[in-house]
This record gives C-alpha cells, structure tokens and sequence, in this order.
C-alpha cells in the first residue's frame, strides 16, 4: 500500500480539499466537539477540552504515521469544515466523519467518502466499511448515496445500537 496521501482536492467542490489532520489543527478537534450533535453521532466527546483535544490530534497524527488510519481536515479556503477519514481494522479500513451544520447538504462528506473509497480500491482494497448510530438518518443517506450495504447490527463502545454498512470496491479502479 502506497503512504497515504496529504492531501486530496474534492471533486465537483471548487476550493474544498482535503488535508491531512496536523497536531496543530488540534483546534479543529475542539470546534466539532462542541458541535451539538456531533459527539450524539460520533467517537466525539461532548466534554473535550483543549488538552484533550491537542491529545486526539496527536493520536491521529501517529496514526498516519503508521499507517493505522488517517483524519483529513475538510478545508475550504483556510476554514475548517469537517473531517473525514479512515482507519485500519482486522476488516479492512472503516470511513467515518463529522461536519459543521452550516457545510452540510453540500454532499461534501459524501463526495469525501467517495474520494477515500477510491483511493483504498486503487491500493488493492476490496472493501470499505462504515458504521451509523441508529437513528442517524443523515449518515445512512450517505452510506447509500455511496453505494454501501448493511451488513449487520453491532452495538457501540458505549452500548448504543448501530448499523455496520460494506461496499465492495472495484477490482480494477
């Protein structure tokens, strides 16, 4: 597999690319914490502080360093959007993203998703997978809108219901 890429511009979103999450964008981390129904949604804690929120971005930088999984910030012209990103499991890599209310209905993490799903089935990966609180109709229409299928139930970290989406990814991008 190739060294995951620093940066990426989001097709049919002039201006909008993404960008490897730095240790000082830690920032960015904070900011969607504190978006109301973000940590609802996400692995994002409604009580993040600034160290805890320099910590996350530290983690995720090691991650990429390793090869584990990246976060990319969704970056308009300097403004921090969102992130999205994936991360390795046993199963292969999973998807996941949060983004600022006033982005959304852009298609922006759909359009995102659709990016790292490419780039993963360019490096010889043949499937990507997404998991959604239940109830989060918002990232069920993404999943769908990106061609994923569910594939199971499962339960959170912390207990919550959730559905576990696949997509098979073309043999030959």
């Amino acid at each position: 597999m190739e060294a995951f890429p620093g940066r990426m511009e989001l097709a049919g979103h002039d201006g909008v690319v993404l960008r490897r999450l730095e240790e000082d964008d830690w920032g960015v981390e904070l900011m969607l914490a504190r978006v109301e129904d973000i940590p609802t949604w996400t692995m994002y804690p409604a009580d993040l502080d600034e160290d805890g929120a320099r910590l996350r971005a530290a983690r995720n930088v090691r991650a990429a360093d390793a090869a584990h999984g990246i976060r990319y910030v969704i970056d308009e012209g300097g403004d921090a959007l969102g992130t999205v990103g994936f991360g390795r499991s046993e199963d292969g890599f999973e998807v996941f993203y949060a983004l600022r209310p006033d982005a959304r209905g852009r298609g922006l993490v759909t359009s995102a998703v659709a990016a790292l799903s490419a780039w993963l089935a360019a490096q010889g990966e043949r499937v990507v997978w997404l998991s959604t609180l239940d109830g989060n109709a918002a990232s069920e229409a993404v999943a769908l809108r990106c061609g994923f299928t569910r594939f199971r139930s499962g339960t959170h970290v912390d207990g919550r219901p959730l559905t576990v989406w696949s997509r098979r990814l073309p043999a030959n991008p």
